[in-house]
Formats: structure tokens, sequence, C-alpha cells
């Protein structure tokens, strides 16, 4: 388990004075609880009087910082689940061309669920270059912060919109959850919908992201 511990108290900022430790899971005194969520599944984790001897350490001392914001340029870009979004699109599709409509015809025939469907394969292809980009930067050294957090901010409001345009073009069967009787496409674009709510938040909230590129690439003072 990669943990984050306080070893500094008396540190100046909240963000320095960590320490990062791998926490081996068979050790006496830890435990994981699962914690149900609205969409994602994580899980609470608890330590007991837990010892660890300093091999198990990473980095320096009071140094964590630096390797958790490595962490979350990387957390940022597994966000983007371009491949999952882009089936459940193409299956959406297929499934507009072979439905009726209430008012006739097929439901992809529809001019409304045809710009819809426009609206989210023109997204689908931006981040697609945008992930293909942070991908490429990655390979080259490390990622930068304000790249990756707009890479972030762009691509997880754009899922959001996403899913919202996807659902309306299902209408309430794209809701049927997958062990209820009726699910369409085995209920995967009402279970996106809800882990999308995590999107805009998760890896660091957007407004935080939003500073960083105000500060990397504006010049702007710190707010926060």
């Amino acid at each position: 388990m990669w943990h984050a511990a306080r070893t500094d108290p008396d540190a100046s900022k909240k963000h320095k004075g960590l320490t990062m430790f791998l926490v081996p899971t068979h050790y006496e005194g830890f435990s994981v609880t699962p914690v149900h969520t609205l969409g994602v599944r994580t899980n609470a984790t608890y330590y007991n009087d837990v010892r660890l001897p300093d091999k198990y350490r990473v980095g320096e001392v009071n140094a964590g910082w630096k390797l958790i914001t490595g962490q979350l340029n990387i957390e940022r870009l597994s966000l983007f689940t371009h491949g999952q979004v882009d089936s459940l699109y193409q299956d959406t599709c297929a499934w507009a061309a072979e439905t009726d409509a209430a008012t006739g015809g097929k439901v992809i025939e529809q001019p409304w669920v045809q710009q819809n469907l426009a609206k989210v394969k023109t997204g689908l292809e931006i981040v697609k270059l945008i992930c293909w980009k942070q991908a490429w930067a990655m390979d080259q050294g490390p990622l930068d912060m304000a790249e990756a957090s707009m890479a972030k901010v762009y691509s997880s409001e754009f899922f959001v919109e996403l899913y919202r345009l996807l659902l309306e073009v299902m209408g309430t069967a794209g809701t049927i959850g997958a062990d209820s009787p009726g699910a369409v496409l085995k209920g995967r674009i009402e279970f996106r919908w809800r882990v999308g709510s995590i999107l805009t938040f998760g890896g660091g909230a957007n407004e935080i992201q939003r500073d960083i590129i105000a500060m990397a690439g504006l010049w702007m003072p710190r707010t926060r």
C-alpha cells in the first residue's frame, strides 16, 4: 500500500513534512474496509500501531510531496479512459440505428440525436490527441504539471458532458442499471454516468488545476 505519512508536524506548509512509504498489507495492525460510493470502487485503510522499518521508506524523509505530485500527473492521465468511452459511443450509435423512435423511423434518424453524436465524436477526437501528446511527453521525461492539468480539466469536463449527451440519446433506457430487467448495453451508460461524477475532482479538483495553469502559464499571483 502506497502511503504518505506526516513526519514533520511542525512543517511551515501542510504539503511539506510528508514522507512516502510502501506498507505491506499483511502487517499486523493494517486493515482495509470497502467503501460504497456512487460509482468507483474504493476502500478505507486503517493503521493500528503499525511500525515500519526504514527499508519501506520511499525517497527522502519529508520529501514525499514531490513523489505525490508526480503520481498525480499520471493519475490525471489515467482518468482519460478514452478507449472505453469510444466503445460506448460506438455501441450507442449501433443501438440508435436499431431502435425505433416514438415519432417514427429510427432513433439515429432524429436530427437532434445526430447533433449529439457529432458533438461526442468531435470531442473524442480532441481528447485522443491530448492523450497522445501527454503519453509522448511522459516518455520524454517528467510531465509538465501545467500541461497535465490542462489535459485533465478539458477531458474530465468533456467526459461529464459526453455521458449526458449519450444519456439524452438513449432516454430512460440509458438510466436502467445492469442488474435490472430491460438493461440496455448492460447498463454501461448508467454506470459511466455515475462514475463520471468523480472525474472533475478525482486526481485534484479542476479548480485547483486551473490555479496551477494560471500560475504556470499566465504568471498570475497565487490565490490559495
